[in-house]
């Protein structure tokens, strides 16, 4: 183990560059900023330490502990909320494409426990009772990224073996463990609790006003929650969702038009502008590309 390797600066960008499997260890001292996003590939991420408030993924919301993890599975909504002020944030990220992980699950059923445990529960966390179990998780992501920064002979292979190693441990104790319930609850700050609103009701009308006088606040109070936690204003967020569902069900086959009255747009043109706007391309051009991946597992 070379423990000397220290993590990198944060890289935005949210899609592989390798085939398969992608390590990223990184540290920011220094104003941390990460942007609300999605991707599709799965993402396995590991807490270490930082100045977080929550960190939420989908409509849940958590404050998280040195160890916990968190299954991120493709083309969910997930952002840290940082404190005010905050300077320090680290963490392990474990990318693994889609195809890839649904294939290790097909040949051995096993490899996907946590992820079925999770999706049972409603939860995206996974919270071991014993620390050991999460230093021992954390030393097999250190050594994938020990070896994701040398340049040794068979490197890929190499990160793929640590990664099914990795795997094989998450589900293992996964098995043993409890999945910790955080859920958003009327206790759970106002911006947790207006987010969940928004992903549970994406498909129906939302407007500033309305969400206001719903959680008894006013407009400008709701917005001024998202731009100063996230950077984003209300309806940035409330398209951002929509637009993510909509890539989540036009990959699963449904009809455009149909995903278009699902996914809250009464008009096409403006679903289909919004679209293009957040993804880059046309609601037929998402079609065809995702025509080439595997399905959502």
């Amino acid at each position: 183990m070379r423990n000397t390797l220290r993590p990198a600066a944060f890289d935005p960008r949210q899609e592989m560059r390798s085939r398969q499997v992608e390590i990223h260890y990184n540290l920011d001292e220094d104003s941390p900023t990460v942007d609300i996003h999605s991707h599709s590939h799965y993402e396995i991420y590991l807490f270490c330490e930082g100045d977080l408030e929550r960190y939420v993924v989908g409509a849940r919301s958590y404050t998280l502990q040195r160890g916990d993890l968190l299954l991120i599975p493709p083309m969910v909504l997930h952002h840290p909320v940082f404190q005010e002020g905050a300077r320090r944030y680290q963490r392990y990220v474990l990318w693994c494409a889609r195809d890839y992980l649904s294939a290790l699950i097909e040949r051995d059923p096993d490899l996907g426990a946590a992820q079925r445990l999770c999706r049972e529960r409603g939860e995206y966390l996974l919270r071991f009772s014993s620390p050991a179990v999460s230093r021992l998780l954390e030393r097999e992501l250190q050594s994938m990224w020990a070896e994701s920064q040398g340049s040794g002979l068979c490197r890929e292979t190499a990160l793929e073996m640590d990664c099914m190693r990795f795997l094989v441990q998450l589900n293992r104790s996964a098995a043993t463990d409890t999945v910790a319930d955080s859920a958003i609850d009327a206790g759970s700050p106002l911006l947790e609790q207006v987010i969940a609103y928004i992903h549970e009701n994406y498909g129906q009308p939302i407007t500033l006003q309305e969400t206001a006088r719903r959680f008894y606040v006013s407009p400008s109070t709701v917005e001024h929650l998202f731009t100063q936690k996230l950077g984003w204003s209300f309806y940035r967020y409330v398209t951002k969702r929509r637009i993510v569902e909509a890539q989540a069900q036009i990959a699963a086959g449904a009809p455009v038009k149909t995903v278009c009255r699902n996914c809250g747009y009464s008009d096409y043109s403006n679903f289909y502008k919004a679209f293009t706007r957040e993804t880059g391309v046309s609601p037929s051009q998402y079609r065809s590309l995702e025509q080439s991946r595997a399905p959502l597992a």
